[in-house]
């Protein structure tokens, strides 16, 4: 392969994602290897006689001797040894391999590198019929980086609480009851309860102050998808800034449920009252 300063290529940065690709990534890189450049296949350890799927569900990267030796911005190029091959070189191994796998299209930077190997490496997962948003090691490894990370959080100062907490009985509860009230207004519009003859239309349309009853049920129709989606967004934000970083509160379990239901009736002040907890105790600790 023609050297790369031709396309820009700082060596330093080249040495780096090689680097990094054969220390954290090889079992992405034999998963690439083997969708974009399938001849792989045959000079691999693999029982030909299964289906390709199978025979890569359970292979990883340490299943055989894989390395990125070189990358342009048009190709990769892959030298593997499968271990245990009978061949052996005159230094007593198994003989490199090398496959160069095109990268198409061409890059037009090298800043382009981690999203197309990124992409890479979904579409190859995917066309080996493997999660696309990773293998189970990856999900491990990002549970132990969480747990590391929650280990500094504490070491640091920053508490965790691992319990639910009431809404304080007067803000808290009352912007959860209005909320409520009003998610209960739009079902009795749906569902038929404001119309003319009945108590709820008679009583809106002789004390709501815009349009009466009419007025009433336009302005709730109205408000209803910005408000669902105001919530919602709110349960996603608190569960990404504070509970995704909490690993005493796990995901799905019943105290993370009943902050997401606190949290989709109560917005900000859930955001409050759990961030005055931890402050709490951050206090108690010092």
């Amino acid at each position: 392969m023609a050297t790369n300063n031709k396309h820009g290529i700082d060596p330093t940065s080249l040495a780096r994602t090689l680097s990094h690709m054969n220390k954290d990534h090889a079992t992405d890189l034999l998963h690439i290897l083997i969708h974009f450049n399938p001849l792989a296949l045959i000079q691999l350890p693999l029982d030909l006689e299964k289906p390709v799927r199978q025979l890569v569900r359970d292979l990883r990267g340490e299943d055989v001797d894989i390395r990125l030796v070189d990358m342009s911005l048009a190709e990769m190029q892959v030298q593997t040894r499968a271990n245990g091959a009978t061949a052996k070189g005159l230094n007593g191994e198994s003989p490199m391999i090398t496959h160069m796998i095109p990268i198409n299209p061409p890059m037009k930077s090298w800043g382009e590198r981690r999203e197309r190997l990124v992409a890479m490496t979904k579409e190859a997962r995917e066309g080996l019929g493997l999660p696309a948003e990773g293998l189970p090691e990856e999900g491990k490894a990002k549970k132990e980086e969480k747990s590391a990370e929650n280990e500094k959080r504490r070491e640091k100062g920053v508490a965790l609480i691992d319990t639910y907490l009431a809404p304080r009985l007067f803000w808290d509860g009352a912007v959860a009851i209005s909320v409520a009230f009003f998610f209960a207004c739009y079902a009795a519009v749906k569902g038929g309860y404001v119309e003319q003859g009945l108590w709820a239309w008679q009583f809106t349309q002789k004390w709501w102050p815009l349009g009466g009853a009419d007025g009433f049920k336009w302005l709730v129709k109205a408000m209803f998808w910005p408000v669902l989606a105001i919530h919602i967004t709110e349960m996603v934000m608190f569960d990404r800034s504070r509970l995704a970083k909490n690993a005493k509160i796990p995901m799905g379990g019943l105290t993370w449920l009943k902050w997401m239901v606190s949290v989709f009736f109560e917005g900000y002040m859930a955001f409050r009252r759990y961030d005055d907890k931890v402050a709490e105790l951050e206090k108690k600790k010092h």
